[in-house]
């Protein structure tokens, strides 16, 4: 099914990539989203108005036509293609245990909630850390528990 873009509002402010069979087909499903969320993609109060649906490599011909115009003329600008979707980084936070002299914890030691050790010569676990791989962000605390709720909130918000 090919894809189109279907520009929405009165001065192109909102771009709609639509998956369509035919651009009259697009335009109504753009229409439809936009008009279902309205207050997301507008704040105001003017009637909706959808653009001509455009595939891909027609949307970059007009774009690039009218950037080649005279640039005395007053004109609207075409506005540029949505960016595609990219693989984001993936960062890590990943959870290390540590005894109370500072040495690392190796993840075959077991404990009990509380820290006090299950295998026998490893002195328990004092606290942990978690590190992120975007080095902007890391938490050290007794709770291991604790450690490991803030790193699923910073991978999920902070990226």
């Amino acid at each position: 099914m090919p894809k189109f873009i279907v520009p929405i509002d009165v001065i192109t402010v909102h771009v709609v990539p639509v998956l369509a069979p035919t651009a009259d087909a697009a335009k109504a499903e753009a229409e439809r989203i936009v008009a279902s969320d309205r207050k997301t993609w507008f704040d105001h109060t003017e009637p909706l108005c959808v653009g001509d649906a455009h595939t891909e490599a027609e949307w970059d011909a007009q774009q690039e036509a009218s950037s080649r115009e005279d640039l005395g003329r007053v004109t609207i600008p075409f506005p540029a293609r949505p960016a595609k979707k990219t693989a984001a980084a993936r960062f890590r936070a990943p959870r290390t245990d540590h005894h109370a002299d500072g040495t690392a914890c190796p993840p075959e030691h077991r404990h009990t909630t509380s820290g006090k050790p299950l295998t026998s010569g490893c002195p328990g676990r004092a606290y942990s850390r978690a590190e992120c791989s975007c080095g902007e962000w890391s938490i050290k605390h007794t709770g291991k528990g604790y450690v490991d709720d803030a790193r699923r909130q910073h991978i999920s918000t902070a990226h």
